[in-house]
This record gives structure tokens, sequence and C-alpha cells, in this order.
């Protein structure tokens, strides 16, 4: 089987604990090269997982010719130039979520590139490769609960304590939208089939100047349908999910932190069933079917002109919601303007 030489633009823990564990699982990729600013850092990855070459500058990892594919963990701010940066070298990018900290029209910028210089560009939104979370949606679309009616979502912890946090810090895009929130938004939107016509948004902050510590907004959809989200990097910790149907509910209790042993328990006529949900190698999934999608010269899973977009213009409507305290109208033809 062919498989894809990987390299990774940073040492960051997402990389550390998920993607590169999923390389190494992929049948369909190889871990050949890491790169950090600091030399030993690199080495000490290298050595850690059995890449074959290290760097201690990410320019001269992206110079390899032997490297296919990269992985993006860096910070939010950091993105669009090290996307532009990667497609200009010609290399294939899978970038951590959100692709833009900072909105939409950033994202087009990347994607402009990627397209010019022929290479294929990915958010890694990795939950979306989840067995349990395709079954979710098969349940949903079959009518099970009947038709959806509201989507709760519930993503937050605290980290206010690590006062080095990068998701603390605005100049690298920070805050709970971009971190966590960015997944109600997607769930929300996945679920329904749809984007939302309206969007209604608050945020708290330490400061103005500072990032946002928690957000709670709420969609409108199609037929009276609502998606209500609430994240925050400085509350207790809840990571629950819940769809409301004309028939009944289904929640999904930890549904953010991905557990092994995750469940539905679908309530109907009074009574609730607790259905078990297979769980597979989410990361190691979503490295495959990017790899696939390199090998094969197939469009990615996950489409930058629909998914990214779509997603970015709602996060950037929240933002504008937060900023001006108004219920924000999106456009229906969004997904047209690529």
């Amino acid at each position: 089987m062919k498989k894809i030489k990987w390299g990774i633009l940073g040492c960051a823990n997402i990389a550390r604990k998920a993607v590169i564990p999923g390389i190494l699982g992929a049948d369909n990729s190889e871990l050949y090269a890491v790169s950090s600013r600091s030399r030993d850092k690199a080495q000490k990855f290298a050595d850690d997982f059995g890449a074959t070459v290290y760097y201690n500058d990410y320019d001269k990892l992206l110079a390899d010719e032997k490297v296919e594919a990269v992985y993006i963990p860096l910070p939010n701010g950091l993105h669009k130039e090290w996307v532009i940066k990667a497609a200009e070298a010609g290399k294939h990018i899978l970038c951590e979520k959100p692709l833009s900290g900072k909105n939409k029209k950033e994202a087009e910028a990347m994607f402009a590139a990627a397209k010019k210089n022929k290479v294929k560009l990915m958010e890694a939104f990795m939950y979306r490769f989840q067995p349990f979370v395709i079954r979710l949606k098969e349940m949903i679309d079959q009518g099970i609960i009947g038709e959806i009616k509201e989507i709760k979502s519930n993503f937050a912890f605290d980290i206010t304590h690590r006062k080095d946090d990068i998701r603390l810090n605005a100049d690298l895009d920070g805050g709970a939208l971009n971190d966590i929130g960015c997944y109600t938004v997607n769930v929300s939107r996945y679920l329904m089939g749809e984007m939302p016509k309206k969007v209604a948004n608050f945020f708290q902050k330490k400061t103005t100047e500072g990032v946002d510590l928690s957000g709670s907004g709420t969609l409108y959809f199609t037929g009276g349908r609502f998606a209500s989200a609430y994240y925050s990097i400085n509350s207790y910790n809840e990571q629950d999910l819940e769809v409301i149907g004309t028939e009944g509910i289904i929640r999904i209790p930890e549904f953010f932190s991905w557990k092994e042993d995750n469940y539905f328990l679908i309530e109907k006529n009074g009574e609730v069933e607790k259905m078990s949900a297979e769980t597979g190698p989410q990361y190691q999934l979503e490295v495959e079917a990017f790899a696939e999608a390199v090998i094969n010269d197939k469009e990615v899973p996950l489409k930058v002109e629909t998914e990214t977009y779509a997603n970015l213009e709602v996060m950037d409507a929240m933002r504008k919601s937060a900023a001006e305290e108004l219920i924000v109208k999106l456009r229906d033809d969004f997904h047209i303007k690529s």
C-alpha cells in the first residue's frame, strides 16, 4: 500500500497525544519528519515517535522534497502564514481547527493558495470521522426521534489557571469560540444538515482586548428549529449533547470528551433506552481519509469551500452579534462565494 510521508510543523500536545499516534496507526501514512524552533525539542519528538528526520526550522521541513503532506497544529494566529507557505512548497495540508482564528476571508486566502499550487487542504475536525457520530447523524436522518426541534450542545472546562496557555492569548487568536465553540457550531450544522438563517451570541471577556472566555449562542434554522450552544474555557467541565425531536430525545453524555465507551440515551414514550455506540480511533480515521484523498487524487471529505467556509461564516456572525449586540442574518448563497 502506498504510504504518504508526513511532516509535522510544531510539537504541540495535540500532535503528540492524538494526531501523530493517528499517523502511526494508519496503513496509508508514515511519520517522516518533525520540526520545532527548538532543536532539542524536535530531536526528542523524533526519538519518541520514530520520525526519520527532524528540523529546528519549519521552512527546512517544507523544503524537504520527501515530505508529501504536513499537519499544522500551530496556534490559530499562525495558521494562515504556514498554510500558505506549505501550499507554495507543494505540500498537502491538514490544519488544526479552526482553519482561521480571525474570519472566513483569511481562510479564503489559504484555500486560494492551495488551489493555485494544486494541493489538498482540510480542516482537522477529527470527530466527524468518529463512528458513533456518524451513527448519530444516521439515526436523526432516519427519523428515530421525528423531526429535530432543537440541538443543545455544551462544551466547557477551565484553563484560566494556566497563565501561559496560548488559548488565553488574543494575539494568537485564542478564545473559547475558536477553541471549542467551533465544535458546537459544527455539530449543530452537521446534524441539522443546513446553515442557520440567523444567529444571536454573547461573550464574557476578562477585558475588552482579551479573549472570549465563555459564550452562549442561539442558531435559528428553517422551520423554527434551533441550536443552543454554550462554550467556555473558564467553567466547570461539561461536554454533553442533546437532540430534541417531535417524537423523542437523544442524549449523549460527555459527547465532546470522545470517550471509548460512549452511548446514546434515547427517550421515547416516557421510556429511556441506553444504546451502545461503536467508537473508533477518530484521529487515525481522519488521517487515513485525508491520505486516501491525496493518494487517489480525490476531494477531501471535509471540503473547505463548503464545510470550513460554512463554519467560519457562522462564527463570524457570532462575533458580530456579540460585538454589536444584535441578531445577525446569514446569506443563503454563502456556498456559492467560494
